[in-house]
């Protein structure tokens, strides 16, 4: 199941089980807490004394189609939507093994596990343990957990055994980005195009989210549904400027999501592009263009001196399209070098780029935006998945150009000192 359906669904599970008397602690674990794009079952757990309340209020929940196994350490039933959900209620002492142990991944616990055995440790879900004697050294937080095995806490998202152990083991696990990091979205629509919502709405949405910016990036001519004109895209712009500041002191950026033409081109001249903040371009159509083509395709948009963002890279949707064939590398070189950024946009349906790429593009030192791409007001919400992502690319704040302050991003987005 996508990642957004099924935390949706951990949430109200999770909602449920904290009414019922004698839950101490409860949350959701496994690969959505990891924030893995796709999700094969829940994982929820409970801290509490007597497990079987919560063995009866998971059966008996509206959502419940079916109950597969009924036990008094794990429970599991399968939602009307056919998501299997694992319940088990751990002794409120081994709240921080139990946590650690049902989050995983299986590769990163083996890894866990691997240094316990060498420590002289026995390493469960419900402490660690002198191997010898048995005695209980930790068990209450996954703090004391990891700290047992000589480890700073490793942050859910990094846990797949790629190189967080080995960081945490010489000090330098990097500390992500996290939502309360973002200082604003940059890439965002209005029903001036195929948003739901108007400029006014947007902005004031934007406003209560406490960001420090924002920009208003419509859709450029070229996607011919959409109908855009200069006299349109002009207009808007001056009702933004009187809007800019006016709700708790929040900038306005102007912007546009221009298309890229399958030469590479764009929909405006570069003197017209001018006179936005930002541009984001983005592939939407001519996704079967050959590995060479496409390379070039990229290569021509991002070198564009007005273009500072490259929008849904691979425009990839998870689990119905594959993203484009391209030689990435030179693609997140050429990004590195003209100082484009790369987005992570945070629909749920696109995630894109992903984690494996996030990583692989890091290694050429190119920047990141992680931008909701929101075409009405609850999508702003949305930010959460991006910066999941995020987070499993190993993305700390400084790569990340919508957690700077504005003076920052403002001489990023002139690119080349334009």
């Amino acid at each position: 199941m996508p990642l957004a359906p099924a935390l949706d669904t951990a949430e109200g599970i999770v909602g449920a089980l904290e009414e019922v008397t004698g839950c101490r602690r409860c949350a959701y674990a496994g690969s959505l807490r990891r924030m893995r794009e796709t999700v094969g079952d829940l994982d929820i757990l409970v801290a509490a004394r007597r497990s079987a309340p919560f063995m009866a209020a998971l059966c008996e929940l509206p959502d419940t189609a079916e109950v597969i196994a009924r036990g008094t350490k794990k429970t599991s039933v399968r939602t009307g939507k056919g998501l299997q959900v694992d319940l088990r209620v751990l002794p409120p002492e081994s709240w921080g093994a139990g946590l650690q142990y049902f989050t995983g991944s299986k590769a990163h616990n083996i890894r866990t596990r691997t240094i316990a055995v060498r420590e002289g440790l026995k390493l469960s879900e419900y402490g660690v343990f002198d191997a010898e004697s048995g005695e209980s050294l930790a068990s209450r937080t996954e703090e004391e957990v990891y700290a047992r095995l000589g480890l700073p806490c490793i942050v859910p998202t990094l846990r797949e055994d790629r190189g967080e152990i080995e960081a945490a083991l010489r000090g330098e696990l990097p500390e992500v980005v996290t939502e309360r990091d973002v200082r604003g979205d940059l890439h965002t629509h209005t029903d001036l195009t195929d948003g739901l919502a108007s400029l006014d709405a947007m902005v004031e949405a934007a406003a209560k989210r406490g960001y420090a910016y924002y920009a208003v990036t419509d859709h450029a001519p070229d996607l011919y549904m959409q109908r855009m004109t200069d006299e349109k895209i002009l207009a808007q712009r001056e009702r933004l400027r009187e809007l800019d500041g006016a709700h708790h002191r929040m900038r306005l950026l102007h912007g546009t999501e221009l298309n890229i033409g399958p030469d590479g081109g764009l929909d405006w001249p570069d003197e017209f592009l001018a006179g936005f903040d930002l541009c984001v371009a983005s592939l939407h159509s001519h996704f079967d263009l050959g590995r060479k083509a496409m390379t070039r395709r990229l290569v021509r948009a991002v070198e564009n001196p007005y273009v500072n963002i490259l929008g849904h890279p691979t425009t990839r949707l998870i689990g119905r399209r594959a993203g484009v064939d391209a030689d990435w590398d030179e693609v997140f070189a050429v990004c590195a070098r003209t100082g484009t950024a790369l987005e992570v946009n945070a629909q749920p349906d696109r995630l894109d780029l992903g984690d494996e790429d996030i990583l692989r593009a890091r290694t050429h030192g190119v920047r990141f935006a992680v931008n909701t791409d929101a075409h009405s007001v609850p999508q702003l919400a949305q930010l959460r998945y991006g910066i999941g992502t995020a987070q499993r690319g190993w993305l700390t704040p400084d790569e990340v150009i919508n957690t700077w302050p504005l003076t920052r991003l403002r001489r990023f987005l002139r690119k080349g000192g334009r």
